[in-house]
């Protein structure tokens, strides 16, 4: 025999809220189903779910028995217990407790969803559900950019690596979790994969469990570098930074070469570094094997990935060839260790680092478009305050040339916000210098971290040298 279903449901937000704690849905619905000579009833509870969506275990459930047969009438409280949308409630209830003679009732919301009028009324009462939800959105989401604007972070879990301090209202630096978190970009930084950081990780912190997509998500967090996301803009942060500027940068042009297809450190020293200079495609690692006059001959090479396939496979026109792993190496190594030793070479590389990139000729370009604005501002000024020009007949082209002023200095801003390359010339000389002199007395491990943290790529080019492109160039 076919029973009532009490549906009950509360979010964690609604938790305090009176009148929509589990208990006080529970005791009245009760009472209604008896007032009503229901006394043949059961009771689905959804605690601490939001009603924006319908994967909740126990609505999936009753949803499930009305299918079955099982259910003759659902009663909840209130309209939205089903749920916040709309388009939702409509769904249930045309297309689930109609097809199944299914009655549904609200004891709070007086309808009748056996006449027109009463199908209308769950109509409104739907737009006016989502309508709340809609306003609670966007005062959150307001609320949310205010904090962000002024520096303040925008709330939710706690970030590894911070702490939450009510009283100042900020984040601050958890200086045990920092250095883990620190450690986590250094070691994605030289190469080693997500899971076997997140291994190292896990056994030093019994505070998160972390594994290797927690690790993906904590590289793309800027909240690490004292910066905070605002619909879709960088602003800086009033806490403190844990992970420098030049790191975050090394570890984003990591991210990026895993994404089009590097590894991470590998086998060879080079795994990872090489990208082809005829297609811009991966090189891949190829061994061959030959024999002649019984004599066997085993060859290491590198080649694009394009190129060293089936030709019924080939995609494109990669001619870049074949060449031999341990000359390709060596000359690595010979332009780390000449580079070491030569302070005008390493200082003529570091100064072409510095010339001028298409994007700082632009905020050339920027800065004198700002000072022609701004002198012309000056002029019109100076032409009111000494009486030649009357305001009001020049007030929109001073409007308009504001106007043109803050845009302009915004796009300045930007620019240098996401352009800090921080370049200490010492720093980089030595580091070179003691990579060089230490580089035969490293293990293979350490020559691969050393590596990539001086070089970005190493492009194979067909006629000529392998191009080097280091990080501070």
């Amino acid at each position: 025999m076919a029973y009532a279903a009490i549906y009950i449901r509360v979010s964690t937000d609604e938790q305090a809220e009176q009148g929509y704690s589990i208990d006080a849905q529970k005791e009245k619905l009760i009472a209604y189903c008896i007032s009503q000579g229901l006394n043949d009833f059961k009771l689905y509870i959804d605690d601490g779910y939001t009603g924006t969506n319908m994967e909740r275990p126990a609505f999936k459930r009753m949803i499930r028995h009305v299918q079955e047969g099982k259910i003759s009438t659902v009663i909840v409280r209130k309209l939205d217990r089903l749920s916040r949308k709309q388009k939702d409630v409509m769904t249930i209830i045309e297309d689930i407790f109609e097809k199944n003679n299914v009655t549904f009732t609200s004891t709070t919301e007086l309808f009748d969803t056996s006449t027109p009028f009463g199908k209308a009324m769950i109509g409104v009462l739907a737009v006016f559900a989502q309508l709340d939800r809609d306003m609670i959105i966007e005062r959150t989401t307001m609320g949310r950019r205010q904090r962000v604007s002024n520096g303040k972070w925008y709330g939710g879990r706690i970030p590894f690596g911070y702490n939450w301090n009510k009283e100042l209202q900020q984040l601050e630096v958890n200086r045990e979790e920092a250095r883990i978190v620190t450690r986590i970009f250094e070691m994605y930084s030289q190469g080693e994969s997500r899971l076997s950081i997140a291994e190292w990780a896990s056994s030093r912190t019994n505070a998160r469990a972390i594994d290797h997509s927690v690790i993906r998500d904590m590289l793309k967090r800027t909240i690490y570098t004292g910066k905070l996301k605002n619909a879709g803009e960088l602003v800086d942060g009033i806490h403190e930074p844990i992970i420098d500027h030049q790191l975050w940068e090394r570890v984003q042009i990591e991210t990026q070469k895993r994404n089009d297809g590097s590894s991470p450190k590998g086998e060879y020293l080079l795994t990872g570094l090489l990208k082809c200079g005829v297609c811009d495609g991966n090189i891949v690692h190829v061994k061959r094997v030959t024999n002649v006059k019984n004599k066997t001959y085993s060859y290491e090479l590198y080649a694009c990935k394009k190129q060293h396939v089936r030709v019924k496979e080939r995609n494109g026109t990669c001619n870049l060839g074949y060449f031999r792993r341990e000359k390709i190496e060596q000359f690595v190594i010979d332009q780390i260790k000449q580079l070491s030793t030569s302070p005008s070479k390493m200082k003529a590389v570091i100064d072409k680092g510095k010339e001028p990139s298409n994007d700082e000729q632009d905020l050339i370009h920027l800065e004198a478009e700002l000072k022609k604005v701004s002198k012309s501002l000056e002029n019109l000024y100076d032409a009111i305050e000494s009486g030649d020009l009357k305001a009001s007949s020049v007030s929109d082209r001073i409007r308009n040339l504001e106007e043109k002023r803050d845009n302009i200095e915004n796009d300045i801003d930007e620019y240098i916000d996401g352009n800090q390359k921080e370049t200490d010339e010492k720093t980089i000389k030595k580091m070179f210098t003691d990579i060089g002199q230490a580089w035969d007395y490293f293990d293979e491990d350490e020559q691969k971290i050393a590596l990539r943290k001086l070089i970005k790529y190493i492009v194979l080019q067909k006629d000529s040298s392998p191009h080097i492109e280091w990080f501070f160039s």
